[in-house]
């Protein structure tokens, strides 16, 4: 019979990984060494996630002083996200090949330097060209961050980590929206950059300190792969980027040849990952139940939460709705992500309890019942129910992520830990883009004007996400169910009382 870890998927032999004593400085600490390697990573997630929702409110600000066109500024915004997705698989089997330290301290040092460089950008062209390069360092930092607390953590101590980890991503969002739109008007939106440095510099102090080096199998690196992922994924993107909001009408041959291109190009990507040796995306673990469906969960989860949060913020900005100014928009947006920070810790403890079928599938029906709260909403509604959408919303893709991601992690063998990490946020980076852009177009689409959607027009791109979120509840409910011993242990703990 096979083995069930406290998250509810199936350990298997070739994902144990040797946990090896703390280093002999770290011997006589307080805190276990792996909480301080949990601990290290997370505020490097921290830092690099300052500025993602901040810079939102800084766009009208950004675009004035450059005196550029609202297409052009746009990419500011959406930029990190795309090249964070494209990248992301070959990060991964970067860091088992040649060390999750290094990749982690190389991707934190560039991601800080050119987050630097972004306040000093002499132009929109140069901004958006920082941004997407520190995206790409930032893609490195992530799939190395989880690979790290894999390798630290055994497996059924790995979904309450995940839960903390979750937490940070969620945190610093919160920070960045509160601070970021008192900052931008108080000194202007190069300090926000400015202000992300000493954070960042922080966190790379503390890896150089804390971490240690661990690698996968040494193996031929996937070089076709890499340029097969990165072109077909960039292509996707780009076709769900500029067709349904940009430039492109829905029958152009720019869009049509772009989506073709992209669609081959990953057919390639998928029949060469199953040939290699050391695949960049261990493809092969997608036929396992868990593994896809951690995938998939993190996918839908991201695309209603994340396409959600972005239409929530034009809708309360927009003058014939709302019309709140940016710094009411960020205070009022700001629980949603706080709810998730809450939230990520206790699911790892909930998931240890219930099994992650039944805490990721509460998770999503959460996040889809906040999307009907929004849909419902009236022009000019008090705050009472904008609040109740967005907390339900974070609270629910806190429940989903920690035992989506321990579900991935899990399926995993000790040499493809990097790669596995990839694959949890390659589905909700490309998730939260194709949200974004899907929700945004349903909003264009039935809007009344390009100037005044209305709100029937908002209303049906958070159906949109309502509806992705249920058609997630299918990947949810084929995750695990509690571990029978686990579900034991908490039976005579509680018969004691």
């Amino acid at each position: 019979m096979q083995a069930l870890d406290d998250d509810g998927s199936t350990v298997r032999p070739s994902a144990a990984v040797e946990v090896l004593p703390p280093p002999a400085r770290f011997a006589r600490s307080p805190i276990a060494y792996r909480w301080l390697v949990l601990i290290t990573v997370c505020t490097g997630v921290f830092a690099s996630g300052l500025t993602i929702t901040a810079l939102t409110t800084a766009v009208p600000f950004i675009r004035r002083d450059f005196g550029t066109s609202f297409a052009a500024i746009s990419w500011v915004v959406s930029a990190p996200f795309l090249f964070r997705s494209i990248f992301i698989p070959a990060f991964g089997k970067v860091a088992d090949r040649w060390g999750r330290r290094s990749t982690w301290m190389w991707g934190s040092v560039l991601t800080a330097v050119l987050s630097l460089g972004c306040g000093f950008a002499p132009s929109v062209g140069w901004l958006i060209a920082l941004r997407a390069a520190s995206a790409i360092a930032s893609a490195a930092v992530v799939p190395a961050s989880l690979a790290l607390i894999s390798v630290e953590f055994v497996a059924h101590e790995r979904v309450k980590a995940f839960g903390w980890w979750s937490a940070s991503t969620a945190l610093s969002p919160v920070l960045g929206v509160v601070l970021g739109g008192l900052v931008v008007e108080a000194f202007g939106w190069r300090w926000l950059f400015y202000g992300q440095f000493p954070f960042s510099a922080l966190s790379v102090v503390a890896g150089a300190v804390v971490l240690r080096e661990s690698k996968g199998e040494r193996t031929r690196f996937d070089v076709w792969g890499t340029v097969l992922s990165v072109s077909g994924l960039g292509l996707v993107i780009l076709a769900i980027n500029r067709g349904p909001v940009g430039a492109w009408a829905w029958a152009s041959p720019q869009l049509v040849v772009c989506a073709v291109v992209s669609v081959s190009l990953v057919v390639a990507f998928v029949l060469v990952e199953r040939r290699v040796v050391a695949p960049i995306l261990p493809v092969h673990l997608f036929a396992r139940r868990a593994f896809s469906a951690g995938v998939a969960a993190n996918f839908f989860a991201n695309f209603a939460y994340m396409g959600g949060f972005f239409i929530t913020s034009l809708m309360l900005a927009e003058p014939d709705l709302w019309g709140w100014s940016a710094g009411r928009v960020s205070l009022a947006v700001a629980p949603r992500a706080l709810s998730l920070g809450i939230m990520g810790p206790v699911a790892g403890f909930l998931t240890a309890r219930f099994g992650g079928r039944r805490t990721a599938t509460a998770g999503m029906l959460l996040i889809a019942a906040s999307m009907v709260v929004l849909a419902t909403l009236e022009a000019g509604a008090g705050y009472g129910m904008i609040l109740l959408g967005l907390v339900l919303s974070g609270f629910g893709l806190g429940l989903v992520g920690p035992p989506a991601t321990a579900a991935v992690t899990n399926e995993a063998a000790a040499d493809d830990l990097g790669a596995a990490g990839a694959a949890v946020n390659l589905g909700a980076s490309f998730g939260s883009s194709v949200g974004i852009a899907t929700m945004q177009a349903v909003t264009l689409t039935a809007a009344v004007s390009a100037d005044a959607p209305g709100m029937h027009a908002f209303s049906l791109a958070f159906e949109a996400g309502m509806i992705a979120a249920l058609i997630g509840i299918v990947s949810t409910l084929a995750l695990g169910g509690p571990n029978r011993a686990t579900r034991v242990a908490w039976m005579l703990r509680f018969f004691r009382r």
